[in-house]
């Protein structure tokens, strides 16, 4: 999901050159935990899954995603290079034992605590305690509160030694001491479940993740449509199918196919997370339209927009035209909106081939789902 706003362009950029002939095919893969996506960076040895509705930091360099920055609710996770001193070191139960002997969770444990207990504003919301990984690997947990400049954060920090290799997984969000913690209404563990979900997923692996090579894929999934097949991976937080006789195009940004070879018409998918909350498709249509009469020639809407519904959501429908490059197009764009996206399929034709594929792509809008 992408947070600029140049979806509005790219919606037509990518249908062009799907026109043009300038796309070209891709392939299948395997699944993730279902209604998450993949929030990992190249060469970890885990795998971070985080909910299909939040937004991944992966370009950050940090395996991590976030929903929302207004509220700073983010999780993360890295490997810390974590070893004993040279000299001889005391042990948490007090004895002291060789340098050289393997150091533990308890150690790692201690030593982060000793760090963080120097932050600006540190209180311990729940002290260190034994927990786990999904049942599976012993961690130890601490929450506790910090200010970053004049603003309260509470963190929920798991540690945890798995394979050999030591990782501190991190969940954040703006803590409000005025807020109940048992109504929800306090941020912070408002995500609670959100964040057990996250830690149960988490997988650990002997060799190396790399970035993007399985998520792109297209899965082996139940249920698709007679006549139908999948396009999209688990990368993104909807299931798209199109007609089995349709090609598909790969693109970075968005989901595409089209008709043929000697036919480009085409159909993309693209979800994007506003910079602003409570954005709503009308409010995404504006923008986009302003947009688009400042850079399409010719652009005109078509009659007035539709009510529809798309992936089980209230959707508007809006077509339009417009010339690039002394060649007129005919489009129609749905847009929905799904927790906190802005989800838009679009379909782009020469006017001459419009109506001739329009119930292929009423019948795409009508099957895409989301994975939640």
């Amino acid at each position: 999901m992408k947070h600029s706003t140049i979806l509005r362009l790219l919606c037509a950029l990518l249908s062009i050159c799907l026109l043009c002939g300038g796309l070209v095919a891709c392939s299948e893969g395997d699944e993730v935990p279902e209604g998450y996506q993949n929030a990992t960076c190249n060469g970890e040895y885990f795998r971070l899954y985080i909910p299909t509705q939040w937004t991944s930091n992966t370009e950050s360099g940090v395996s991590g995603g976030h929903y929302s920055l207004a509220e700073g609710t983010a999780v993360s996770m890295i490997e810390v290079d974590f070893d004993l001193p040279s000299a001889e070191t005391d042990t948490a139960d007090g004895e002291t034992a060789p340098a050289d002997r393997t150091a533990t969770l308890e150690d790692f444990a201690a030593a982060h605590v000793a760090q963080i207990s120097q932050l600006n504003g540190y209180k311990v919301l729940k002290d260190m305690a034994d927990s786990n990984i999904g049942g599976r690997i012993k961690t130890k947990e601490i929450s506790y509160l910090a200010k970053v400049s004049d603003t309260t954060y509470g963190y929920r920090q798991i540690m945890i030694k798995a394979e050999g290799r030591f990782y501190l997984f991190t969940y954040s969000s703006i803590y409000d001491a005025d807020a109940m913690e048992a109504d929800g209404t306090n941020t912070f563990y408002y995500w609670k479940d959100t964040v057990d979900g996250i830690l149960a997923n988490i997988v650990f692996y002997k060799y190396p993740y790399e970035a993007g090579k399985d998520d792109k894929k297209i899965p082996a999934v139940k249920d698709i449509p007679a006549g139908m097949k999948l396009v999209t991976g688990n990368d993104v937080a909807y299931r798209f199918f199109a007609p089995e006789s349709w090609m598909i195009g790969e693109a970075e940004a968005a989901a595409l196919v089209y008709v043929s070879e000697t036919d480009r018409s085409n159909v993309s998918v693209m979800g994007y997370v506003p910079d602003v909350e409570g954005y709503s498709v009308a409010n995404y249509w504006e923008d986009t339209e302003k947009h688009y009469k400042a850079t399409l020639s010719d652009y005109t809407l078509v009659g007035e927009p539709t009510e529809s519904t798309m992936g089980g959501k209230n959707a508007t429908v809006y077509e339009y035209t417009y010339t690039l490059g002394g060649v007129t197009y005919k489009c129609r764009q749905t847009a929905c909106v799904f927790g906190y996206m802005i989800v838009v399929m679009t379909y782009t034709a020469l006017p001459e081939n419009y109506d001739a594929h329009l119930a292929e792509v009423e019948q795409m809008q009508a099957e895409l789902t989301f994975r939640r």
